[in-house]
């Protein structure tokens, strides 16, 4: 199942490529026309949604029309009714205020909202921050050895554009896992202190919430650097600012199933809840090398295969993947909004090829596709694992 995290790549330009039907109005009556301007437009959905008291301090509050207004303006108000200075930006039938600043946590605000053509406007929104933005007592006591579930499914892909609803769709079962080490240092003098263990997992109960670790996948090093191994000088720990945490940028490697694809310039962030029951506000972003993907999607197209389907399909040209512009087969990935939920009683495996392997030798019932994968040529030489001899 897992082999899919590469495929799901692919999955959304391929459903782009079928194409989508047109709309549009082209008579003098219906909605759209100019004969509907003095038809009042209407707030379909706000955020903050009204008395919401748990809205993140970091996001930006929105409005959404019916169809885009004439013109609108938003404004934000503290307790005590100082304007907090902010910009408003229309894109359309979406409003959009930024403070140009965090808010301050676990404080009451006021949004007023007004447009035109309307009825029954201005609207005003009475809300509340919640807790996101203080400080956690004890970090280290609280984040060490806990492991959280990046929500990837509910996240907005910014980039590539027009696929997230496509991603969102196929990656409900899949859980990409990190968990903070012992040899983590939360000390400010000591930043970038931060080590972190990566994981992918599965979705076994959507229900009740229940994730287990991939038992035959290699965990992720997030923080290890070139060699895999935490403690070296190659490392590139991540950065703790409580309640914020921010990894890389780094490179990494996932290996699935004898397919191994790089994420360049990774950079996971977010702010965990003062009890660290969860991290919210967090961004997932990087540079994916497309050529290890490219036999997946066309075992005859070349290296440059899933790139000319980008470019055919959604216009987006692959970017270089060295800093001298060359070899131009990655394809940039951002997803923001991003929450990671603790996931009790789970406990992160490090996992490495070598572990797979001598589990498949200590009994070919366990990981024997994924030793099989390491072993290319099945001839006992598990070439995709150093040439590891079990």
């Amino acid at each position: 199942m897992i082999k899919s995290l590469w495929s799901l790549l692919l999955l959304p330009i391929l459903a782009l490529s079928v194409g989508c039907p047109t709309t549009g109005d082209d008579d003098d009556s219906g909605a759209g026309d100019d004969d509907d301007a003095a038809v009042p437009v209407i707030v379909t959905s706000t955020s903050p949604a009204p008395d919401d008291n748990n809205f993140f301090f970091a996001a930006k509050p929105w409005a959404r029309f019916d169809r885009a207004p004439d013109s609108a303006t938003m404004m934000l108000h503290d307790a005590a009714g100082t304007m907090v200075a902010s910009t408003d930006t229309v894109d359309g039938t979406l409003m959009t205020l930024d403070p140009g600043a965090p808010l301050t946590p676990s404080a009451a605000y006021t949004l007023d909202i007004e447009w035109a053509p309307c009825d029954g406007c201005p609207v005003s929104i009475s809300f509340m921050t919640g807790p996101y933005g203080n400080d956690l007592d004890d970090a280290e006591g609280t984040l060490v050895g806990a492991t959280y579930n990046i929500d990837l499914a509910g996240a907005n892909f910014v980039e590539p554009p027009g696929v997230g609803p496509i991603l969102q769709s196929q990656i409900g079962d899949i859980a990409i896992l990190f968990s903070m080490l012992a040899s983590s240092d939360f000390t400010p003098a000591a930043q970038p202190g931060l080590q972190i263990m990566g994981a992918l997992g599965a979705v076994v109960d959507p229900v009740n919430g229940l994730i287990e670790q991939e038992a035959c996948t290699e965990t992720l090093a997030f923080t290890a650097g070139v060699d895999g191994e935490i403690g070296t000088a190659d490392d590139t720990p991540a950065s703790w600012v409580n309640p914020d945490m921010e990894l890389g940028p780094t490179n990494l490697d996932i290996s699935v199933q004898g397919i191994t694809a790089t994420i360049q310039d990774l950079v996971i962030t977010g702010t965990f809840h003062p009890d660290g029951d969860d991290m919210q506000g967090g961004t997932f972003a990087g540079s994916v090398d497309t050529r290890p993907l490219a036999p997946e999607l066309d075992p005859e197209g070349g290296e440059d295969a899933v790139c000319n389907l980008v470019e055919e399909t959604i216009g987006i040209e692959c970017e270089p993947c060295q800093d001298d512009g060359s070899e131009p087969f990655c394809l940039s990935v951002l997803a923001t909004d991003i929450v990671a939920t603790k996931v009790d009683g789970l406990a992160l495996v490090g996992m490495t090829c070598e572990t797979i392997i001598d589990m498949f030798v200590a009994d070919a019932t366990v990981c024997a596709d994924e030793a099989a994968a390491y072993d290319e040529d099945t001839n006992g030489v598990y070439e995709l694992c150093g040439d590891y001899t079990p």
